[in-house]
């Protein structure tokens, strides 16, 4: 394409690829990875912009199919390694912690005994206290999607909480109000029980990542799929208007002059009226039409100077080349009878509306 990817540098071919469509992917890889990672990875509209980022980014810098397809697995690969085996571990270690600091005049500490967490909590207010123990069902990047949430009263100074040392929880404490609803925004800090936790971290990250990456190929391949349906239909819709001569080849169909699209028949420019000049196979065949005295390009009845040589047209002979391809010359015109226009007296047919004369 033009502009980044037609430059020298980055236009230089390795491979199958060019500089600038690996510097692209990479973009791609990484602003994906920094989607997932602060953009919530489990936002559907995060896995929906990822997806787009991946395809479009190597589209913009003209990477083919099977090159896009291929960057596509990679992305999956790297993702998945750096959200289970990276991100994914670290958030679990830095969020897991035996003591939850106040906030909102709640504090607590948890010991891990076996299947037992020992919560201590300290309150300075009136309200009833709610330990709410959330499983963890999985990780993905710095996302956490919980399941199987319990409350249990808090009883002073420790409350005793059944836990499977096998299994990752998420431990607040919530105030509760008169009508046992939990007032979640004065909430304690929330732990992650990472330091009683007896399993491997990547037991918590790994089929949930996969998960979500699988989605946001699924989004990839999909819009790769449509897209080049799209563009299969539209080129073999071209080639076809092409072939019956209702569009110019591709590289031709644009007035060298203005850029303005021209179509196959037209003399000269709508826009600027510069002389379309384009080989003879490319033109469609016309019965009868008029020629300039001078240079021979076609031209219409209405001009009075040739758009190609500049030769002008008062009182000058009309030359009229016929199917056969002999022509006539003369100066006399008459009207059309099927569409009123003036037309040489020698015509057989008119050029504007087709109409045959005995």
């Amino acid at each position: 394409m033009s502009g980044f990817g037609s430059s020298s540098v980055l236009g230089k071919e390795l491979g199958p690829v060019t500089v600038g469509q690996i510097l692209a992917m990479i973009l791609a890889l990484a602003i994906g990875l920094l989607l997932y990672t602060y953009g919530g990875a489990t936002n559907i509209l995060v896995i929906l912009i990822v997806a787009i980022v991946i395809y479009m980014l190597p589209h913009v810098f003209g990477a083919d199919l099977k090159v896009k397809a291929g960057f596509g697995v990679i992305f999956a690969v790297v993702a998945i390694v750096v959200g289970a085996f990276v991100v994914g571990p670290a958030f679990i270690n830095e969020h897991s912690t035996e003591h939850l600091s106040e906030r909102n005049g709640i504090s607590a500490d948890i010991e891990f005994d076996g299947s037992v967490a020992h919560v201590t909590v300290t309150y300075s207010g009136a309200d009833t206290l709610n330990i709410v123990v959330s499983e963890v069902e999985g990780v993905v990047y710095n996302s956490v999607s919980l399941k199987n949430i319990t409350r249990y009263d808090v009883t002073y100074p420790t409350t005793d909480v059944p836990i499977d040392p096998s299994k990752l929880y998420n431990i607040c404490v919530v105030p509760v109000d008169t009508s046992n609803n939990l007032k979640t925004s004065e909430a304690s800090f929330a732990t992650l029980t990472g330091c009683g936790f007896i399993g491997n971290n990547t037991d918590c990250t790994l089929i949930s990542t996969c998960l979500i990456v699988g989605y946001t190929m699924m989004l990839f391949f999909l819009v790769l799929a449509l897209s080049t349906l799209m563009r299969k239909k539209l080129s073999d819709t071209r080639a076809k208007m092409e072939a019956d001569g209702r569009l110019y080849p591709q590289g031709y169909g644009r007035c060298t002059f203005c850029g303005a699209v021209v179509l196959p028949g037209e003399v000269n420019c709508r826009k600027c009226g510069a002389y379309i000049d384009r080989p003879e196979y490319m033109k469609p065949h016309k019965k009868n039409y008029l020629t300039c005295s001078v240079c021979g390009a076609e031209i219409t009845e209405t001009m009075t100077e040739c758009p190609k040589c500049g030769a002008k047209f008062e009182g000058e002979e009309n030359i009229v080349v016929h199917a056969d391809g002999t022509s006539d010359s003369t100066e006399e015109t008459m009207s059309c009878p099927g569409c009123g226009k003036e037309i040489p007296a020698v015509s057989e047919m008119c050029p504007y509306c087709g109409k045959k004369f005995e």
